[in-house]
């Protein structure tokens, strides 16, 4: 792995993480709802392939519904509406009763009646409201405050996190007393105004308020204040639960770092849980038979009673509805903790660690691969991260950020892909300053769209061939530079015009020799051939500078040329600050030895060039030559001139 690549692409990609990261620090009112909106369409999702959640046969919603008010003999705000509905609920049986409103003022006779009945049920859960904003509650206090044994004492390590807030509005005393247990109501919604979450417990100067629903929960249960517990991770903890169907166990609510629990939604209001409206339980409960009929259908359930009439304000927005009874959040809260099925947010760490794995993998990948293949890949991992959201939502309703890491992710792969481009343009243009003078036109383009053609070394079969200029020295002795200069680069302009024609490279210009090879980077069995054709070609070519420079006084040009075929090691060596394309060995040598044994004019091959060429050009033997760093003779033959 090249580590200069390694960290300069990470250092860009987790830039790309960081700049999300601190959008959703500094901006949590615009960031953090789109990660909830794109949580509620996958709970619609779940509701849509899966259908509702699993809803306990206990949790029984008793509406104050517009038909109950329209027909019931009192008003809604009655006491005695509320007196008579308890008493038929405590005769059916019914274990525990929630009711989602407050009775802050009561004057009247009735208002005793309706203490003392929910007295004598012994199961009547009430709710008190705080105010949770900053500062100073500037309205009035409640002139019934719970008294301190409403309140719990329960430590953890998550307390100092949890939301404050002062009692503000609360029941009349008698019936705060007469209650069998007191829960704030307090169920803020977002930002974007949708109702998700309920704080569990709110801090009070005295205690700790418990959410309603926890405290009507517990007390179904049988639960006490002294097996709950808040444990690190984000977890309130009821310990030794026995749950309606008889199991026992430990059930851990989730909640975040102000102690708010995510609802899990059984479904829509009306697909959830039981409904009975009010006036079906007064009118049904008002003979024998039909408080019979009641007990059967209401014993030992959890009852919530709210008011869901058209003149009460208490609706909100939910994930699965846009139009929901606040009273239902009570009610799924309640349902998750019977049920031990709740909604799990993924905490910092876990999303810290999601975002380091995604770092370390798309910088790997962006080091091996590039172009359409990282496309490729970024494409496939996107589609991977895609696909365990809706995994671990629908299988174990676990909710991990999307937007932030996937927009990290993309904003990372272009920024990558940018990079990798600006590279590939910056290693074209050295490749064409550099190389553009030692290999065909139609080569360099093939290297330029794929450089990986001149990277790297390995041993293969090619032919070199080496071109020297005769008496170039003494000729040059006599004349300027100027001159000297002129006649080289129109020699090896017209050279090089000749290699490029038969597809081969030009290794180097040796003062004022050629060294030119065949066969790669553009690989051709016929090596060896397109070689001599060349010799024969740049023979041919000195000819006519011959007659043009002699008319003009100029150079008397001759050039010898030796080929030679056979297994050499090419590729890019040198240091980092100089590379050349070159071809090294004993068989390069040995084409070079031809060359300075070869007759001016004249053309002279090994006898692994005559084999490859036999049949297509006319070669002489020229007998066997001792050359130097070879032991024996080596056979030569001169090529017939075209």
């Amino acid at each position: 792995m090249n580590k200069c690549c390694f960290f300069r692409y990470g250092a860009v990609i987790l830039l790309s993480f960081c700049i999300f990261r601190l959008a959703w620090w500094f901006l949590p009112n615009v960031c953090d709802v789109w990660e909830l909106q794109v949580s509620d369409q996958l709970m619609r999702l779940a509701y849509t392939w899966q259908g509702k959640r699993e809803a306990s046969p206990d949790i029984v919603h008793i509406d104050l519904d517009d038909q109950s008010v329209a027909s019931i003999k009192y008003s809604k705000n009655d006491p005695r509406l509320y007196t008579e509905l308890i008493n038929i609920l405590a005769a059916s049986g019914v274990k525990t009763i929630l009711i989602d409103m407050v009775f802050p003022k009561c004057a009247e006779e009735s208002c005793d009646l309706l203490a003392e009945e929910v007295r004598m049920a012994g199961n009547v859960h009430l709710p008190v409201i705080l105010s949770t904003a900053p500062g100073p509650w500037a309205g009035p206090s409640p002139e019934n405050p719970p008294a301190a044994g409403d309140l719990w004492s329960i430590t953890g390590p998550d307390n100092q996190d949890l939301l404050s807030g002062k009692i503000v509005m609360s029941n009349y005393r008698a019936l705060n007393e007469a209650a069998a247990g007191l829960g704030h109501m307090n169920c803020p919604p977002d930002h974007d105004g949708v109702y998700r979450r309920i704080p569990l417990l709110i801090k009070n100067s005295r205690g700790l308020v418990p959410s309603l629903a926890l405290k009507t929960a517990c007390d179904y249960l049988g639960v006490s204040q002294e097996r709950i517990r808040m444990e690190g991770g984000g977890k309130v903890v009821l310990f030794n639960v026995i749950l309606p169907d008889g199991r026992t166990m430990d059930i851990r609510i989730p909640i975040n770092r102000r102690g708010q629990n995510r609802i899990n939604f059984c479904g829509p209001w009306n697909n959830a849980f039981a409904h009975y409206s009010f006036a079906t339980i007064l009118n049904t409960g008002a003979t024998p038979g039909g408080l019979l009929e009641l007990t059967n259908e209401l014993e030992d359930s959890l009852v919530i009673v709210s008011d869901v009439s058209t003149g009460s304000r208490d609706f909100g927005p939910v994930p699965l509805s846009s139009w929901y009874p606040l009273s239902g959040l009570h009610g799924n809260l309640i349902n998750s903790i019977l049920t031990n099925d709740f909604l799990a947010e993924t905490r910092f760490q876990h999303n810290f660690l999601l975002d380091i794995i995604l770092i370390l993998l798309l910088t790997t990948a962006a080091v091996f691969t590039r172009g359409y293949r990282l496309s490729i890949f970024a494409g496939m991992f996107f589609s991977a991260i895609i696909l365990t959201c809706l995994y671990l939502f629908l299988q174990h309703r676990v909710l991990m950020p999307v937007i932030r890491p996937s927009m990290s992710f993309v904003l990372a792969v272009l920024s990558i892909m940018l990079m990798q481009f600006l590279e590939v343009q910056k290693e074209k243009q050295y490749i064409r300053a550099t190389l553009t003078n030692y290999f065909a036109p139609s080569l360099m383009e093939k290297i330029l769209n794929d450089p990986e053609l001149i990277k790297g070394v390995s041993r293969k079969e090619l032919t070199v061939l080496f071109s020297d200029i005769v008496g170039f020295t003494s000729w040059s002795s006599t004349r300027d530079a100027q001159e000297i200069h002129q006649t080289l680069n129109r020699y090896f302009e017209e050279m090089a015009e000749i290699v490029f024609a038969f597809e081969g490279t030009i290794d180097k210009y040796i003062g004022d020799g050629l060294m030119v090879f065949f066969g790669d980077p553009n690989p051709c069995s016929d090596h060896a051939l397109r070689a001599v054709m060349a010799a024969q070609a740049m023979q041919a070519r000195t000819g006519g500078l011959k007659e043009e420079w002699e008319k003009s006084g100029g150079m008397p040009i001759e050039i010898r040329i030796g080929i030679h075929s056979g297994e050499v090691v090419v590729g890019n060596m040198g240091s980092h600050s100089r590379m050349d394309y070159t071809v090294i060995g004993s068989n390069v040598n040995l084409a070079q030895r031809l060359e300075s044994n070869c007759p001016p004019g004249g053309i002279l091959v090994s006898e692994q060039v005559r084999k490859q060429v036999e049949g297509r050009v006319a070669v002489t033997s020229a007998g066997n030559i001792k050359m130097k760093g070879f032991s024996e003779p080596v056979p030569v033959y001169t090529v017939d001139q075209m």
